[in-house]
């Protein structure tokens, strides 16, 4: 088999592997709400640690923005205009609160905190599923490669008297998984960057969970895409 073909399907492979993270990383979850604190000093204190949690996971959301490499400039720049718009409204409510004199007044604080911002179900989707969908498209051109290469070393081993039935079946198949994936992923990224934070958490989960089984859609139908490239790698490897 052309170290080129064996080269490409290894590349291809790697590019999945890269994208399989659909689930986002777990971060800490949110203390006990503040409605709870019977003091003014206790509940600054629980919002403060709130605000703290959420902060930290905007922090780890930018190095996630930098690690992605096939995040597109457009979703790159904004992902960072969404951050860095969450992580200036929280430090300046951080600062709010620690002005504040009344229970009242920090209970609508905790509320702003979560109902303006949503950052751990929504922003954190929308970078790492983002990332996702990116890798997974750049996963798709780079297996697009591999199947010209494949298709290539089939035909040749065809003219040269090789029974290519099964290959040339396991080719079909890796192209219309590759174009399942490609369905799968159309207008999801634009569609989860879309989401607004507001009140109705239920209704901001049930859209990215509408993205996220896409997404999953899309990497199951490229893991298939892989195994029927293997298969065609294998019978070229038989007839060398």
């Amino acid at each position: 088999m052309p170290t080129t073909i064996r080269a490409a399907v290894a590349a291809g492979l790697g590019a999945v592997v890269f994208a399989t993270g659909v689930a986002s990383p777990a971060f800490a979850s949110d203390p006990t709400p503040t409605p709870g604190a019977r003091t003014v000093a206790g509940a600054k204190a629980a919002v403060v640690r709130r605000i703290d949690l959420r902060l930290a996971t905007l922090h780890r959301l930018d190095q996630r923005l930098e690690r992605c490499r096939h995040l597109t400039d457009a979703h790159q720049n904004t992902l960072a205009g969404l951050v860095d718009a969450a992580t200036s409204g929280l430090t300046s409510l951080r600062t709010k609160v620690q002005g504040e004199t009344t229970v009242e007044a920090l209970r609508a604080d905790a509320k702003s905190m979560v109902d303006d911002y949503r950052v751990f179900i929504l922003r954190a989707p929308q970078v790492h599923g983002t990332c996702t969908a990116d890798n997974e498209t750049a996963a798709i051109a780079r297996l697009r490669d591999v199947y010209t290469k494949l298709s290539a070393g089939v035909a040749k081993a065809k003219q040269d008297g090789a029974n290519t039935t099964a290959a040339e079946q396991n080719l079909a198949s890796m192209d219309q998984q590759l174009d399942a994936a490609g369905s799968a992923l159309a207008g999801q990224v634009d569609k989860l960057l879309a989401i607004q934070p507001g009140p109705d958490g239920d209704a901001i989960r049930a859209q990215v969970k509408s993205v996220r089984q896409q997404l999953r859609a899309a990497l199951q139908a490229l893991r298939h895409a892989i195994g029927d490239a293997k298969k065609v790698r294998d019978f070229l490897k038989s007839v060398k």
